[in-house]
């Protein structure tokens, strides 16, 4: 069987062996990066609680329950915002030198910042840490959301040299 149409390119990241040093140690940083970011979202989460106590005590709990759905929104909103915004990299991410890509070779937009958000969370909770095995053993590093949302993560520094 013979194709007559003209194929189009599969999209990719980067070969991890020409591009050694944009993956190297990049499955430890992304780790260590969460924790930042997790400090992070928990400096904001403080500041919402204390915020969402008053105006809870204030409507007599009425509001509450939309407050927890805002409440949800924090982590959200900081993956989401900062992956699509101008680093391209959580507060996390950039203090240990990472970037997210799109496997399109360009930088991911918000609706591609949100599904690796949303994708991300949800394997954390069915799989708690688990899903980091799978980065140690991918030789781009990218975890099971990073393959279903399109996105790659690498070493911001070493990323000069790679293909635009």
């Amino acid at each position: 069987m013979t194709s007559t149409g003209a194929s189009t390119p599969t999209a990719e990241a980067p070969d991890p062996i020409a591009y050694y040093e944009l993956y190297r140690g990049v499955a430890w940083k992304r780790a260590a990066a969460y924790f930042v970011d997790l400090v992070v979202i928990g400096f904001f989460a403080a500041i919402a609680g204390f915020i969402f106590f008053f105006i809870t005590v204030m409507t007599f709990g009425l509001l509450h329950p939309l407050l927890i759905f805002f409440f949800c929104l924090i982590p959200f909103c900081y993956h989401t915002l900062l992956l699509s915004g101008p680093h391209h990299a959580t507060i996390g991410m950039r203090l240990f030198g990472l970037e997210m890509r799109s496997i399109t070779l360009g930088y991911p937009d918000t609706a591609q910042a949100a599904i690796q958000t949303v994708l991300f969370y949800a394997s954390m909770a069915l799989t708690v840490w688990l899903l980091i095995l799978w980065a140690l053993f991918d030789p781009r590093r990218r975890m099971l959301h990073d393959i279903v949302a399109g996105t790659y993560v690498i070493n911001r520094r070493a990323g000069l040299g790679i293909p635009a």
